[in-house]
């Protein structure tokens, strides 16, 4: 039955014929590990078809929906593989091409009547690699849609075509949902037909004039068949980097970087493959830039295509010299670029601290995708979020006078330090060293300021003054309880143990400790004089404090140089919006319930970044 359908196909299909002669092949001497890199670039190319037609099934091209996409497939254990697979495909496939193309200029495949097996087989690199540039933007990072506006520079800086090339890679002037769509089209459809035509003409050489025998190469005595004794030379390799391409990608999976947002602070870096054109651009400057980008890749291009030339140009034994010291003159240029470039960076804190941020900022965005992405897209993630915009509106407003640094001097140093460090500000550690008559002068809190021989430490001061044994032991106790209550202002305990101490410690602030005297707690006190203490640290509190701390509930006349940030709602001074003094108060909030002597993560991008 079978054979007869077998018979029936091969009368319309004509199949055992070109089956028979594929088997048919030849080797030109032995068989050979070094003949494998043909066979594994087609077979990865095939792998990296196959996977993203998968991956086409749930991506959709938009700002607003390409990251989410992305998310979605990233959230099962199925999809995250399946996208790993595509991702360390395609660099196993430059690398795999790369070795061929070496092969194929060591074997000399390049000779008549094989002259354009090496051309369509060296014009596959740069396609190959524009294929991955307009893959890696399609996930909606940051980085990735960094990099294509650093790419549609490059681009637009091409003499006369260069402006218009920009815009139909860009879909307009800026990356915008055009631009998603523009590289989604070129990189499932454009490039790979491409890529198709071109490895069409390429195999149909490689069967019309068979493999080229190695220079200085013994011809066998007998023909050698190619299978199986070279197939199965070539399925080993596959095999074998196949099943490295999937513990890369169950163990690790293709980056997913934060939702791409212009807000965020960014350093977009190339993919390795793009390093050395990076690096060359350091060099190439300004109007010199088009020498790195499009002259000196050209020549490049242009010498390794004239290869087949040489041998009439130079004589054979001369050109063969020729190529190979260009071919290793190529490779090593290649590669001190890159090596330069990953150096260049390796010892740059700004850069090294800024992918540190990108870790956190993607894993943070992804967490809160698994709660849902806003309709307006997944930019707003991140930007509604305090963990993520805190730190920011922090380093952009408050550094300027404040640190955050914990006890290790990780976090934001103030670029002149003349305010109280706010690290856990609110916390009852943090209060603790307020109260602290030891402390409270320190640099840490008052020791800069305005207030450093003023009435507050003064009468923290006195409130131990004179006391030894255990006179002093009890004062640091009614001190300690009223750091609770303080504390408590912004998060009510709910432990019943905290809740007696806090409350203790509220009879003490209205009572024995006289705080009342000059600050406001609830029903005691009057404003004018102090800071108002009636929920101390909260969002309330500090969202007010933030927008006028010179307002009779806080320091009115006596305030020392901190500004109003928001000193009405449509006050043309203000420097905060209402959405931005909600995202810090809830940040420095968030902050309280750490222990104070645990480093936290830091908007690494920001200038006043430090790490001691």
């Amino acid at each position: 039955m079978l054979e007869r359908l077998n018979r029936w196909l091969d009368v319309r299909l004509g199949h055992r014929r070109w089956w028979g002669a594929w088997r048919a092949r030849t080797l030109p001497a032995s068989p050979s590990w070094w003949l494998t890199s043909g066979s594994l670039v087609f077979w990865l190319l095939v792998i990296e078809v196959a996977t993203g037609l998968l991956l086409m099934a749930s991506y959709s091209p938009s700002l607003a929906t390409a990251w989410p996409s992305v998310s979605y497939i990233e959230r099962t254990a199925a999809g995250s593989f399946l996208r790993g697979v595509h991702y360390y495909t395609a660099q196993a496939l430059i690398v795999a091409l790369l070795v061929h193309l070496i092969r194929v200029v060591a074997c000399g495949i390049f000779r008549a009547p094989r002259e354009l097996i090496w051309v369509t087989g060296l014009l596959s690199l740069p396609l190959v690699l524009t294929w991955a540039m307009t893959g890696n933007p399609l996930s909606g990072s940051q980085q990735g849609l960094a990099q294509v506006a650093v790419e549609a520079q490059i681009v637009g800086s091409t003499p006369g075509v260069g402006p218009t090339l920009s815009r139909l890679l860009l879909g307009g002037e800026d990356v915008g949902h055009l631009t998603l769509v523009r590289l989604y089209f070129l990189h499932v459809a454009v490039v790979p037909l491409a890529a198709a035509a071109l490895l069409a003409l390429h195999i149909s050489q490689v069967l019309r004039h068979g493999l080229a025998p190695r220079e200085n190469n013994q011809q066998p005595s007998a023909p050698v068949p190619y299978w199986p004794y070279q197939s199965v030379r070539n399925m080993t390799v596959l095999a074998l980097v196949v099943g490295i391409i999937a513990l890369l990608a169950w163990r690790y999976g293709a980056p997913l970087g934060a939702p791409a947002d212009p807000d965020l602070p960014h350093h977009p870096r190339p993919e390795w493959y793009f390093r050395a054109l990076f690096e060359l651009r350091r060099h190439f400057t300004g109007e010199q830039e088009l020498i790195a980008t499009l002259l000196i890749p050209t020549a490049v291009l242009l010498i390794f295509l004239t290869f087949p030339l040489w041998d009439g140009l130079f004589g054979r034994r001369t050109a063969s010299l020729l190529r190979t010291s260009t071919l290793l003159a190529g490779l090593a240029g290649w590669g001190w670029l890159t090596g330069m470039s990953y150096h260049r960076d390796l010892y740059d804190g700004e850069y090294q601290a800024s992918r540190k941020q990108d870790r956190i900022w993607a894993e943070r965005a992804r967490a809160l995708a698994a709660r849902g992405v806003p309709p307006t897209g997944p930019a707003e993630l991140l930007r509604n979020d305090p963990q993520t915009q805190g730190p920011l509106l922090f380093a952009r407003h408050c550094a300027t006078c404040h640190p955050w640094l914990d006890k290790h001097g990780q976090g934001l140093a103030a670029s002149e330090a003349s305010a109280p460090n706010l690290y856990g500000f609110g916390s009852r550690q943090w209060i603790e060293g307020l109260l602290d008559p030891e402390r409270i002068a320190s640099d840490h809190y008052f020791g800069r300021t305005a207030f450093a021989e003023g009435e507050m430490v003064s009468a923290v001061q006195e409130l131990a003054a004179g006391l030894e044994g255990d006179e002093l032991s009890a004062r640091r106790k009614q001190l300690r309880l009223a750091a609770e209550a303080l504390a408590a202002e912004a998060r009510p305990p709910e432990a019943p143990p905290e809740a007696r101490r806090a409350a203790a410690g509220r009879v003490l602030i209205a009572g024995e400790l006289g705080c009342t005297g000059c600050h406001r707690f609830h029903s005691e006190g009057e404003l004018g004089t102090a800071p108002d203490l009636t929920g101390y640290g909260s969002r309330s509190w500090l969202v007010a404090f933030i927008s006028d701390p010179r307002h009779d509930r806080f320091y009115g006349e006596r305030n020392d140089r901190m500004p109003a940030f928001a000193p009405g709602p449509d006050d043309a001074r203000n420097l905060l919006s209402q959405r931005e003094l909600a995202l810090l108060a809830d940040w420095l909030i968030s902050q309280q319930a750490a222990p104070s002597d645990t480093p936290r993560p830091t908007p690494a991008a920001a200038p006043q970044l430090t790490s001691r």
